[in-house]
């Protein structure tokens, strides 16, 4: 881990099927190589010469042998899951399909999320599309490995450029001493495991063309266990054949890619084998190595990847000669092979095929490039984006805050601890006349990143734009008064913001298009349901009606089926301003938070991004803790709320949301009514799959008994409580349109009453002399409705302009910032008579149940 990691890095746990040392285990170690923001393991499933290269690195590995049945592979599956519930990791990784075929029926078991990485075509028809929904994500080697998988946010992260190679010079000498013929005869260079369907038998049997006599055959590779009795049918072939002098059988040569310059051609000539083999080169590492090294390459013409990058073949003279990088043959014709090799004994052939070769390759990806891209796609999906990074951008922290002068102090002081030196805390006061703005200009007279923005009154969507405005920086981080931060939750957004910039900056180096690896410009934290001591009632609240960050980290099959079916789960299309991170660019392009709301407006900010083409991510490194409402009163008024501001906002999915609760609850009362005893089956069935996730929850959390029958009660508080917030709203919505106010003679606001409950429901703000009105019941207002509300954002962040006295007069000119200096040494003093410690429970306080939220 680098020393300057702002989160720990990921705890990635790889599957790997294989102990040789072939492409797809090359790509492997050239991704832990390159990064730091890994801690891996690694379960080989056949032991290897693989084993010593990952010790060497210091790398945790188990091996654990496996075979190919059905049956050693649910084994192996069983044993993994274990496994993973020991070493609990963030990601578990498939580094090939048998691999995938263990890891995804082992995590969705235990509920790890995993990866697929996908090398080669083997299985196409047969596992492909299974593995790949059965997957977390997908990363292939080629654009035409990742065809089969059927995704389109499959990553393409084909083995990076290799080091460079040594001089041929270098290289001749270094063959000769393992007695290979370098320089003294024309070279053909096949590294490649060695199975049948590599082609190796094929080039032997082109040696044996009189117009091949002039070269040599070097084949480098380990024994494969599927076929460990391929070297000895090889050699026996090439005596048959009469070359047996000519061909020369290595197991390993160290770095023998960069030893490439020593030979005159180098062959790819992998062909289709029955169904169990790929039929063809996924990447094709070795054709690489050969153009970095200016040799060409003898590769069969079937359209994948490394013919594609041979290029159109020559015609005619040499000058022709310098648009290719190789000569293309047909599958399995040793015929065809022995004809390119005789015309390869043209040195000028070959310097010109190798010269177009090497330019071709010129530009390819290194491997640092491609282990970030790597360990960015495996953060995003464990939901830890930004995981093991460095160099954080500054961060602006913006909390809208209204008669909070009983916590404020605990609130700040728990933010104070963790802003960075750069960073900054700006709160946006409503209008609080408890003394909540002095407290806060206190802070800032002693600290000058805490800033007090004014403004006067509005929504909370309007004091969130207040504050972004206001805002220095161009990553924003948002949450309100009633949460209590983690120790580390701006640590988590800190590392979102750093993956937003290595992101953008990778595309800016080089020219990345998948649209999966755009960077994210919003991340949506999370955040648990606190339960106050001695409270049955909230337990069974908690339960029931809000998500849980452990069942985003460990989402079984079971978890993520209820998530769909009932919600109850975190999801990056459903920002939730308790805990939310944002860069100012997306919130401008989205139009900021809708300011005609007064609940949800997170909600449709949120979905104002995500219609704009804005990628969202979830991180689980910026957490925070609320209390809930104490009463059942308060809890249903506060549903109902939700129910408005969904209805108002004209979110369709939580309008869906509650079309399907009034199915669910209607259809149930039909069911029992009046059909029978299946009818009662199927609603008990129903109600079982309803609060099955719920009871869980009472269970795993250890809590009493007690609270089991209370769920049900939660659970018609939520949603009986959301159903008719959502009616009264659609009633408004649907009063409000032409036709019907026309046909009541009157506008749909005088019809209601004309008050200002009534304007608010239409989606207008209430007339001035409206505004000191009592509000909807079960609405806490997060500002004050006095003073003249802002005409419109300001274009740039506002500055500084220096603490004012308390309690004076605002200015109708637009908000006023407080601040102080900072010393002249760049140090912040936290001095002071504030006081912004923890309580008698341990716990720095925050203001509870204040919060104009959204349904989760």
């Amino acid at each position: 881990m680098a020393l300057s990691a702002i989160t720990p890095p990921l705890r990635a746990l790889v599957v790997t099927p294989s102990g040789v040392l072939g492409g797809a285990e090359s790509w492997l170690l050239a991704m832990l190589d390159h990064t730091e923001r890994l801690a891996p393991w690694v379960v080989m499933l056949a032991d290897g010469p693989l084993r010593t290269e990952l010790l060497d690195r210091r790398v945790p590995t188990i091996v654990r042998p496996t075979g190919r049945t059905p049956g050693a592979l649910a084994t192996g599956a069983v044993w993994l899951a274990r496994t993973l519930r020991e070493l609990d990791p963030d990601v578990v990784v498939g580094n090939g399909v048998k691999a995938q075929c263990v890891v995804a029926p082992a995590a969705h078991a235990v509920g790890v999320p995993s990866v697929w990485v996908k090398h080669d075509y083997s299985y196409d028809r047969r596992l492909a599309r299974w593995l790949a929904k059965a997957s977390g994500r997908v990363v292939a080697t080629a654009e035409d490995v990742a065809v089969a998988a059927g995704r389109p946010d499959t990553v393409v992260i084909t083995p990076p450029r290799p080091a460079d190679p040594v001089p041929r010079a270098e290289a001749v000498d270094h063959l000769r001493s393992l007695d290979v013929p370098a320089g003294d005869r024309l070279l053909l260079a096949m590294p490649t495991r060695l199975v049948p369907y590599k082609g190796v038998d094929t080039a032997i049997r082109a040696l044996a063309q009189p117009n091949a006599a002039g070269w040599d055959l070097l084949a480098v590779g380990p024994d494969d266990p599927t076929r460990p009795d391929e070297r000895e049918r090889l050699a026996s072939l090439a005596a048959d054949w009469g070359v047996a002098d000519r061909v020369h059988l290595r197991r390993s040569i160290p770095a023998v890619g960069r030893l490439l310059t020593g030979a005159d051609a180098v062959a790819v000539l992998t062909r289709p084998d029955g169904p169990r083999t790929p039929g063809r080169e996924g990447f094709g590492l070795t054709a690489l190595e050969a153009q970095l090294s200016g040799v060409p390459v003898v590769a069969v013409d079937d359209g994948g990847p490394v013919a594609r990058r041979i290029g159109p073949q020559p015609v005619g003279t040499v000058s022709a000669v310098s648009s290719s990088a190789g000569l293309l043959v047909p599958p399995a014709d040793p015929t065809a092979v022995a004809g390119a090799l005789a015309a390869l004994s043209d040195p000028a052939i070959r310097k010109a095929l190798g010269a177009e070769g090497h330019r071709r390759s010129a530009d390819h990806p290194d491997a640092a490039t491609q282990a970030a891209r790597f360990a960015a796609l495996l953060a995003q999906v464990a939901h830890r984006p930004g995981a093991g990074l460095g160099s954080p951008p500054p961060i602006s922290v913006v909390s809208p805050v209204l008669d909070e002068a009983r916590v404020i102090d605990g609130l700040i002081g728990t933010m104070a601890a963790q802003l960075g030196p750069d960073d900054e805390y700006v709160l946006v006061d409503g209008g609080s006349v408890d003394g909540t703005a002095e407290r806060i200009a206190a802070w800032g007279a002693d600290d000058r990143r805490i800033r007090l923005v004014r403004h006067g009154g509005g929504t909370i969507g309007h004091s969130r734009n207040v504050g972004v405005a206001a805002a220095r920086h161009s990553f924003i981080a948002c949450t309100d008064a009633g949460c209590t931060p983690s120790a580390s939750w701006l640590n988590g957004f800190r590392a979102a913001a750093a993956e937003t910039a290595a992101s953008a900056q990778r595309l800016r180096s080089d020219g990345t298009t998948y649209p999966s690896e755009l960077p994210i410009e919003l991340y949506v934290g999370v955040y648990s349901a606190a339960v106050r001591p001695g409270s049955w009632f909230e337990p069974a609240m908690a339960a029931m009606n809000w998500p849980d960050p452990v069942e985003l980290r460990r989402r079984t099959a079971l978890r993520a089926l209820y998530g769909r079916l009932f919600g109850r789960a975190f999801s990056a299309a459903r920002v939730d301003g308790r805990s939310v991170g944002f860069t100012r660019d997306v919130w401008a392009a989205a139009g900021g938070f809708p300011e005609h709301l007064r609940t949800a407006e997170d909600e449709a900010f949120g979905r104002a991004v995500r219609e704009i083409g804005a990628r969202t991510a979830l991180t689980l490194d910026a957490a925070v803790t609320w209390y809930q409402r104490q009463s059942l009163p308060a809890a249903f008024a506060q549903f109902r709320g939700y129910g408005r501001g969904g209805g108002t906002g004209g979110s369709g999915w939580l309008l869906r949301r509650d079309a399907i609760r009034l199915a669910g609850y209607v259809g149930g009362a039909a069911a029992v009514t009046w059909g029978g005893r299946p009818g009662r089956v199927l609603t008990a069935v129903g109600a079982a799959a309803y609060f099955s996730l719920p009871l869980a929850r009472v269970v795993r959390r250890r809590q009493s008994l007690l609270v089991v029958p209370l769920v049900p009660v939660a659970a018609l508080v939520k949603d009986g409580a959301k159903l008719v917030g959502t009616a009264e709203a659609l009633a408004a919505r649907l009063l409000r349109r032409p036709p019907i106010a026309r046909l009541l003679g009157r506008p749909p606001a005088a019809w209601l009453g004309g008050s200002p409950v009534t304007a608010r429901l239409l989606g207008r703000p209430p007339a001035a002399s409206d505004r000191g009105e009592t509000p909807p019941p079960g609405y806490r207002a997060r500002h004050r409705a006095h003073g003249p509300r802002l005409a419109a954002l300001p274009a740039k962040p506002i500055s500084s302009v220096g603490p004012i006295s308390s309690g004076g007069p605002i200015s109708s000119g637009g908000p006023i910032v407080h601040g102080a200096p900072i010393a002249s040494d760049g140090s912040v003093s936290h001095g002071g008579p504030i006081s912004h410690g923890p309580g008698p429970d341990g716990r720095i306080p925050a203001a509870a149940g204040r919060i104009i939220e959204a349904e989760p």
